[in-house]
């Protein structure tokens, strides 16, 4: 009997440990679970907004004049990632709704990701959308053509007014703290964005504050809401001039701040004629200027810049 409990006991005790073992392996399949849920993006298609009226067209409409089609066939929903925050903590006032970016890429499509991991790292959601796939004809990194020609970057302007419109509707994000993040061309369109006198001004909702980096400024600087404008010394694809020259042109009574940073460019100028990203956009004295914008803009808490 004795080798009988004996040999049950051996059984008992191999059940318990492959048991163990399971239980350990569910953990850590849920904790994996849990994190790719909290640190992979989610795919999301942001329905674009409808085209508002234009001033003249009302007019015209008020006179009784017949009007042309609006031409529709570039408004399309923009595909784009939504990346969580790494740490929701409990010096955000509501611990449930946290700020977010609409981050708008590079000509290429591209947006760094480092800036994706420092942002998310300062408790921000963000989500970096495509305008390149929702509107194929207008990728600038090419040239137009008699068959697709280019209508400027007020179409992908208008995706990052969509983009806010969907991310200022969803319960865990609080709407008065959206702020929008452009790379390169993405910069241009950003400042577009936020323009008084352009689509924003039909909206209610309303960016927070801007970040410019590398941006290629080709539009108005008659904002509404603060903006930090960051370029490289020498820059060849994204000339600082251009932003200095807006800048000085569009000083005009009751425009936000903007602030503009010139930081200096060690780098090869050949190695600087690529849209890859280079040392200086990422160095730890940007990401404090952009921190510390982040916070005066109140996008940010004081506890969480720190």
């Amino acid at each position: 009997m004795s080798g009988t409990f004996k040999r049950y006991g051996n059984i008992l005790l191999r059940i318990a440990a492959v048991m163990a073992t399971m239980s350990v392996c569910a953990t850590t399949i849920r904790q994996a679970s849990s994190d790719t849920i909290n640190h992979q993006p989610h795919t999301v298609l942001v329905p674009a907004l409808p085209y508002p009226q234009s001033g003249l067209r009302k007019r015209l409409s008020d006179a009784g004049k017949t009007l042309p089609a609006i031409d529709n066939s570039l408004q399309a929903d923009i595909p784009g990632l939504y990346y969580r925050p790494r740490q929701i903590g409990t010096d955000i006032p509501d611990a449930n709704r946290h700020p977010a970016i609409v981050a708008l890429p590079d000509c290429d499509d591209h947006f760094p990701e480092d800036w994706i991991n420092v942002l998310r790292d300062l408790g921000i959601g963000v989500l970096v959308i495509s305008p390149n796939r929702a509107h194929p004809s207008q990728v600038y990194c090419s040239e137009g053509s008699l068959g697709n020609p280019k209508h400027g970057l007020t179409y992908w302007a208008f995706d990052g007014l969509s983009a806010l419109d969907y991310l200022a509707k969803q319960p865990d994000i609080d709407p008065d703290r959206i702020a929008i993040f452009g790379y390169g061309y993405g910069g241009g369109a950003a400042q577009l964005a936020i323009y008084r006198d352009g689509h924003a001004k039909h909206f209610a909702a309303r960016f927070r504050a801007l970040i410019g980096l590398r941006p290629q400024c080709m539009s108005e600087m008659n904002n509404f809401a603060p903006s930090l404008l960051i370029a490289l010394r020498g820059d060849p694809f994204n000339p600082p001039a251009w932003c200095q020259w807006r800048m000085d042109r569009d000083l005009t009574p009751g425009r936000a701040l903007v602030r503009f940073e010139l930081i200096g460019n060690g780098e090869a100028v050949e190695k600087q004629a690529t849209r890859k990203v280079v040392a200086p956009e990422k160095s730890p004295e940007v990401v404090s200027i952009v921190t510390e914008f982040l916070s005066r803009s109140g996008v940010i808490t004081k506890n969480r810049e720190n």
